[in-house]
């Protein structure tokens, strides 16, 4: 499985690469949502990990500007943050698409979880537009 983490801070990229390769997981990073996209059109990617604190495009934009592409609207996304952690954050989240929202720091046992359920579930994805970026 090829998965995508997005996150600005190099340190929760390393550790979550270190944690999901020891698993067998081919990681693939981007720093933020612009480069995540870019490498969505260089590489496969079964699933995207994503923080939402980050410059250039968050997390909420990204999985927004996923949904609404043709090439990759099914793709898996889980949020995966530490700043923005209310429930009406999370909410917006999965308005936007994701498949799941997980806390900070998470134990790996609950990222491959939703890894799993993400790739094997039907997830309803909304209509590009459907949700919006104001909470």
């Amino acid at each position: 499985m090829n998965v995508l983490i997005l996150d600005d801070v190099d340190t929760n990229r390393k550790l979550l690469r270190a944690q999901l390769e020891a698993e067998g997981v081919t990681v693939l990073e981007a720093s933020d949502g612009v480069e995540g996209l870019e490498e969505l059109k260089r590489q496969k990617v079964d699933a995207a990990i994503s923080d939402l604190l980050m410059p250039n495009m968050d997390g909420y934009r990204f999985c927004y500007e996923v949904r609404k592409s043709k090439e990759h609207r099914d793709l898996p996304i889980i949020i995966y943050t530490s700043t923005y952690t209310s429930p009406s954050d999370e909410k917006l989240s999965l308005k936007l698409g994701a498949n799941k929202y997980l806390r900070k720091p998470a134990p790996v046992v609950q990222i491959l979880d939703a890894l799993h359920n993400a790739t094997t579930k039907n997830h309803v994805i909304p209509k590009a537009g459907a949700g919006s970026t104001q909470q």
